[in-house]
């Protein structure tokens, strides 16, 4: 990880363990902040909101709403959503 990728938001990618790439959108500010509203209210879905949120393909959100991540596959669904809990804490330490 660079602190520059970090700063400017630069797009993550992560093999998943079945060895599919995903590519991730890199959390700003605002996504911190509506993280942490969305996690006080809906704790029981933040992994879905982190891929939703947070899962592109070519630019664009992967997933048109919540509803459709909460239809997926469990496993890969918090898989991603670790990845991406990672990306909150860049540069933390």
């Amino acid at each position: 990880m660079s602190i520059r990728d970090a700063l400017t938001l630069r797009d993550y990618s992560a093999t998943l363990s079945s060895g599919v790439t995903v590519t991730l959108r890199r959390p700003s500010a605002l996504d911190l902040i509506e993280g942490v509203q969305f996690s006080t209210e809906h704790p029981n879905r933040l992994h879905a909101w982190f891929v939703w949120r947070h899962l592109i393909e070519d630019g664009a959100q992967v997933f048109a709403s919540l509803d459709e991540v909460l239809g997926c596959d469990a496993h890969r669904v918090t898989e991603i959503a670790q990845i991406v809990e990672r990306l909150y804490a860049e540069g933390r330490d």
